[in-house]
């Protein structure tokens, strides 16, 4: 399975012929890690940093050598372990490259609200990346555990952390090719090897998160096929030391508990060093830090009646839209400030494009106001 997605929007214009081409051709991951694997850890992780940026942007050696200074076949040299020019001045030129592009990346992005339960996740794969233990996590959608697991990796972006989310049905090959992009490789090769390769990428300083997790086991009848690709996520575990951490929502921990896996899971159980059971709906002090974000007060009287039926009937992410929403509308005001009002005529507004009665209390509003 080719990694085109990145690609994509950097070459809009280039076929899937070529982006294949030009992915086939590429330094895959699993080699860069073998040969960085003894270096010190500060150059280790920034060698792996360009590599994976390399390999992400579709951009040539050469252009990649131009971006830090040097010229591609020395950044050729240097994935494979052949480079003999002074390596401390190297990794000091990506240091700097790489400082450049995140602050460019973070220009347009959203900023991340780091909550409780952010902390609670991040604690969770804190301790599975440092005991090497498989750890596990759960609760019910839309408390916001993927956008907290995709802050923690990116946090983690230098080669420690790889997320991946389970592929529809869970099948091992899916699996394998979905982890292969991952890792900066092609799904080419025969399963064994694929196998072999993705191995070599992964070591004790290493943490795999797995979202959506449920899509492992919810085959009805729990035949091999369904199970292969847990197997080879502890086989995984196993052979590399690599930490792992497994997500999904309450149903996924129910069927961890299910008499008819119960051997087979036992297995996991055994590796385990935590199971972290999130609450069902985000915590007031969450609630007031998002509230902060926006420069707003904790909700009180009709602004917080309807930010706990919001949360509670529809979850964080239908919440942090209408804040959104919210937001966006102040913003075409001078010289005032969002408040709960707006909140509340958002609400409003999304209420009346479902044709619904909207949640009490409500504001009606005419939709240029939104």
């Amino acid at each position: 399975m080719s990694d085109s997605s990145t690609l994509d929007l950097i070459h809009p214009n280039s076929s899937d012929a070529i982006l294949s081409e030009r992915q086939n051709n590429r330094i895959p991951g699993y080699k860069v890690f073998e040969k960085t694997e003894n270096l010190p850890d500060d150059q280790k992780l920034a060698i792996r940093w360009l590599h994976s940026y390399y390999y992400d942007s579709g951009q040539s050696l050469s252009d990649v050598g131009t971006a830090i200074g040097y010229d591609g076949g020395n950044v050729s040299k240097i994935f494979a372990g052949k480079y003999v020019g002074n390596l401390a001045d190297f990794v000091t030129a990506i240091s700097r490259f790489r400082k450049l592009t995140e602050e460019r990346a973070s220009v347009n992005r959203a900023p991340y609200i780091k909550t409780d339960l952010y902390r609670e996740i991040e604690d969770t794969c804190q301790l599975a990346l440092t005991y090497q233990k498989i750890a596990f996590i759960y609760g019910e959608s839309q408390v916001g555990k993927t956008a907290a697991l995709k802050q923690y990796a990116e946090d983690h972006n230098h080669g420690e952390t790889t997320y991946i989310t389970m592929p529809v049905g869970g099948m091992l090959s899916h699996f394998l090719a979905a982890l292969a992009a991952k890792v900066r490789m092609t799904s080419s090769a025969r399963g064994d090897i694929l196998q072999l390769n993705i191995f070599k990428c992964f070591g004790p300083n290493n943490l795999l998160i797995v979202d959506e997790s449920l899509r492992a086991l919810q085959a009805k009848a729990y035949g091999g096929s369904s199970l292969k690709t847990m197997d080879f996520i502890r086989d995984l575990h196993d052979q590399t030391g690599c930490g792992v951490v497994l997500c999904g929502t309450n149903v996924f921990r129910e069927r961890m508990d299910d008499k008819a896996l119960r051997q087979f899971l036992n297995q996991f159980k055994r590796r385990s060093i935590i199971r972290r059971q999130l609450p069902d709906v985000p915590s007031e002090s969450d609630l007031n830090a998002f509230a902060r974000h926006y420069k707003l007060q904790p909700a009180t009287g009709d602004a917080f009646k309807l930010q706990k039926r919001v949360v509670n009937e529809h979850g964080l992410g239908v919440w942090l839209t209408t804040l959104t929403c919210a937001a966006r509308a102040a913003s075409k005001r001078k010289n005032s400030e969002m408040n709960w009002g707006d909140v509340l005529k958002a609400h409003a507004f999304f209420a009346s494009m479902e044709n619904v009665t909207p949640a009490a209390p409500a504001i009606t509003v005419a939709k240029e106001a939104v």
